[in-house]
């Protein structure tokens, strides 16, 4: 089993919906927040399922949309976008994993979240795994329509789109999109593509530019550091040519582009956010192998955190983290995978970014009771002094208020997501088990909340049938979160 991280009246009919449901009040003008694709206020969350069938083409993928309301995630108000949803490019085929990727950015400025789509996959011509990028775009009655995003050098095994992140890299107000993609097909090596906004729904962008960061397989994630108004970029993978991690690099947002600027430590993930609300952002690093898989490893996974300042990430503030680090919850055993998944958020609506660290190998019970890779949740606080091990939160489906309960191979906390989605101004924390119910999966809405974190009576959970996918099939639900 492989493992990844429109018209909108057609889809919502499809799924019992009408327009009208999605849409925000009429006088209301669109919020303008990251994630809201209708405007209303509230943020919306894409979930992927790349490994989802589409019109008897395996592995063709889809991307399901759960709106957002006062009282959080509604799945009741969802889309199911595909490539054929009218009003999509292209069309489903065999294996293509459309959404094996998912963010999102108002790209044509128009007040209105849009969606980005990865499919890396994708064939063009006669180009195998060429990959391609669409935005969806959003509207007062939700995601609707889909432009192309000009790929720059469409090769076979080019895989554009294997990772996406979006941000204003060059503080001119409008965001941009970096991609992940190979290059120079007799020579291949892997590219981040920085392509400019504004995107119109034409087809237009501004200027492309490409890096290399040293790195196979890059994985991206997009945040202010240095506390300007521009976006940077921290970059995780593989060594060229191994399987092993590489250490991750730091590109400083410049008004021509990105620009290298450090390294970093050795990781799989990473998430940005100010912790110690200092107005810079700080970087978090997982590294969940094992040092048998790879050198830098450390026994059950964990997290390095670098914390920002005005010229950047800090090259002598650096704090590692484990499982047996005094104050985190639980102890470090092989194949915890602890630092899985990232996220930060203020959770609690104390001004302080707070840390969600999943672990979906953990394991409970003993030989009697075994719950293997059931999987948990670490959520550890901000403060002035930074991250801190005071009152942390060990999360399971045995927690208080949590729906559901351990059971082996769930992997809860597989892929982790904070945003406000209730507009409370508390970040809430969409959580995924990839192989509840399995091989379902299934994925948690956990409120956020003052004292606890998380909401010990509003969460809730949902699984695939709920937004329109088949039951008892494997389709990689919630593979990626963007919102």
């Amino acid at each position: 089993m492989r493992k990844r991280t429109l018209l909108l009246s057609a889809v919502l009919l499809a799924s019992g919906l009408t327009p009208l449901a999605l849409a925000a009040p009429a006088s209301a003008a669109p919020s303008g927040l990251q994630g809201d694709f209708n405007g209303d206020g509230y943020r919306d969350v894409a979930l992927a399922a790349p490994a989802a069938t589409v019109n008897g083409k395996t592995w063709a993928g889809q991307v399901a949309v759960v709106y957002g309301t006062a009282s959080g995630l509604n799945p009741a108000k969802h889309q199911l976008i595909s490539q054929n949803t009218a009003g999509i490019p292209g069309d489903a085929e065999k294996d293509d994993e459309f959404g094996d990727q998912v963010a999102t950015a108002d790209l044509n400025r128009d007040g209105y979240s849009d969606l980005v789509v990865g499919t890396p996959h994708e064939k063009t011509g006669s180009a195998e795994d060429a990959g391609t990028v669409v935005i969806v775009w959003g509207s007062k009655s939700g995601l609707s329509g889909g432009t192309t995003v000009k790929n720059p050098q469409t090769l076979y095994g080019s895989y554009f789109g294997l990772s996406i992140t979006a941000g204003d890299f060059t503080g001119d107000g409008k965001p941009d999109l970096a991609i992940s993609a190979q290059s120079d097909s007799a020579s291949p090596s892997w590219r981040i593509r920085l392509i400019r906004g504004p995107f119109a729904k034409s087809g237009t962008t501004g200027k492309v530019s490409s890096y290399s960061p040293g790195i196979d397989k890059p994985v991206l994630t997009a945040g202010r550091v240095s506390g300007d108004t521009k976006a940077d970029l921290v970059v995780t993978g593989q060594k060229p040519d191994r399987d092993q991690l590489a250490t991750a690099v730091y590109y400083k947002g410049t008004p021509d582009g990105i620009s290298k600027a450090a390294t970093l430590r050795t990781a799989a993930t990473a998430a940005i956010g100010d912790l110690n609300k200092d107005g810079y952002g700080d970087i978090v690093l997982g590294n969940p192998e094992e040092p048998a898989d790879d050198p830098s490893g450390s026994t059950g996974g964990k997290i390095h955190v670098i914390y920002g300042t005005g010229s950047g990430p800090s090259a002598t503030r650096r704090v590692s983290l484990s499982q047996n680090t005094a104050g985190v919850p639980d102890s470090s055993e092989y194949g915890d995978r602890f630092g899985q998944a990232l996220a930060i958020g203020d959770f609690d609506k104390d001004g302080y970014g707070d840390l969600a660290a999943g672990a979906p190998g953990e394991t409970f019970g003993d030989d009697t009771d075994y719950r293997a890779s059931a999987g948990a949740i670490t959520l550890l606080r901000g403060s002035a002094s930074g991250l801190s091990m005071s009152r942390p939160v060990f999360l399971t489906q045995d927690s208080a208020g949590v729906p559901g309960a351990v059971e082996a191979g769930d992997r809860f906390g597989e892929t982790l997501l904070a945003s406000d989605v209730n507009h409370d101004g508390r970040a809430d924390l969409t959580a995924v088990a990839d192989q509840e119910n399995d091989p379902e999966g299934a994925a948690w809405f956990l409120p956020g909340a003052a004292s606890t974190l998380y909401s010990t009576t509003a969460s809730t959970t949902f699984g695939p049938t709920k937004v329109g996918l088949p039951a008892h099939t494997y389709t990689e639900f919630g593979a990626d979160l963007a919102g």
